[in-house]
């Protein structure tokens, strides 16, 4: 049975060899080599989108699933980039493929999957704390639950102790708003709150699925102040997940938002209830932090750093994220705020000094996802990092 199912293998093998590419790539790899290393290149008026496609590498014969979605993008993982200048061709034809990627829509929200493994809910309905709280903890437009490929749900939602806090989310905290204090982050002050607004699109795909969404900051007294996109990119990794969030704020408003220097604030990451101490009846084990800078959860606080993991055990067995920051985002690296006893730490440029966005202007911000099994890989840590400081660079061939 196994030597009959290589014969399709080695058919199209021979196959590609007899045909002609539909187009070349060149890419070069500097300093540090990559693993699971997402690719996207435009071929819009190079290859047709709706043919079924692969990669090859002609020096050594291996072959590379990937996917044209049909608006002049290819997308494809490849599972290692050595230092150095490799070629690869594009053929036509379909080989066999495990990995895959996916998105579906709920009445709740949004599940994106990575094979039969789920990666991470997006709340689209409004989620309301437990019985007995008031409901001005109410939340959507956040991260919950995101789950490691074991299967361990890495986030928590209305905390013991800290219930205004909802697995990933963001928001600001001391701002200035027509002369009056707006706090989007402690609900409980009853001066703001993020809510979810709308699904803008659904982009699925076996080999790159994303969907983007709005979000509206509100200030209880005067309305929206600020509109948040967050564009979420999906690809199908192996052994761990892999996804991008880019956030982009609009002042919706006619006054300026003043964001005041602040111990944290921004895109924030509340931990598993079992890293949580508060957390009676769930806790079993603190959480361990580590930085792209070799600061513990004991030195992390108010540090720089280009990536942050959070990891612990969740029911008996070692989970975490790594957090990226984007070269591209204000102030970066970014302070983090990592509080000293309860699960969870921002990306908080605001530490540094208070900044603005004026009516119409813009802020953006952009993250990747490393979601690990045991303790975060050093080779993939590295390999990530250098992906948004030293990106590859892919070049069509004539």
């Amino acid at each position: 049975m196994r030597k009959f199912l290589l014969y399709p293998l080695a058919y199209l093998g021979l196959l590609a060899c007899q045909q002609q590419p539909l187009a070349k790539f060149e890419i070069q790899v500097d300093l540090v080599e990559r693993f699971e290393v997402p690719i996207h290149i435009d071929v819009a008026g190079i290859v047709d989108g709706t043919q079924a496609v692969f990669l090859m590498d002609p020096v050594s014969g291996s072959k590379y699933p990937a996917e044209l979605n049909g608006e002049g993008s290819l997308a494809t993982v490849l599972p290692h980039l050595p230092k150095g200048t490799q070629v690869f061709h594009l053929f036509a034809g379909t080989i066999p493929s495990d990995r895959s990627v996916s998105v579906e829509e709920t009445d709740s929200g949004i599940q994106v999957n990575n094979g039969e493994n789920k990666v991470f809910f997006y709340q689209t309905a409004m989620a309301f704390p437990k019985e007995g709280l008031p409901d001005y903890y109410k939340r959507n437009g956040m991260i919950h639950p995101l789950t490691s490929p074991g299967g361990q749900v890495l986030t928590d939602d209305f905390p013991a102790g800290h219930v205004h806090q909802h697995a990933i989310f963001n928001a600001w905290v001391n701002t200035m708003f027509r002369g009056e204090k707006v706090d989007f982050w402690n609900q409980h002050q009853g001066t703001g709150t993020v809510e979810h607004k709308e699904v803008l699109s659904i982009s699925p795909g076996k080999w790159r699925t994303s969907f983007a969404v709005k979000q509206s900051h509100i200030s209880l007294k005067h309305g929206e102040v600020l509109e948040e996109t967050w564009e979420l990119t999906t690809y199908p990794t192996e052994g761990f997940f892999v996804f991008d969030l880019c956030s982009e704020q609009i002042n919706t408003s006619q006054d300026t938002l003043h964001l005041l220097e602040y111990h944290y604030g921004g895109m924030g990451f509340r931990g598993s209830r079992e890293w949580n101490v508060v957390d009676s009846i769930h806790y079993t084990n603190e959480w361990k932090i580590l930085t792209s800078e070799g600061h513990t959860k004991e030195s992390a606080n108010h540090t720089k750093a280009k990536w942050i993991s959070a990891y612990g055990e969740i029911g008996g067995e070692t989970a975490g994220v790594t957090v990226f920051g984007h070269p591209d985002n204000f102030r970066y690296p970014q302070i983090v705020r990592v509080h000293p006893t309860m699960p969870y730490w921002v990306y908080s440029p605001m530490y540094e000094g208070g900044f603005h966005i004026a009516p119409g202007a813009r802020f953006k911000a952009r993250y990747r996802f490393y979601v690990h099994q045991g303790i975060p890989d050093e080779k993939i840590l590295a390999s990530i990092e250098a992906d948004l400081t030293r990106p590859i660079s892919i070049k069509v061939l004539p």
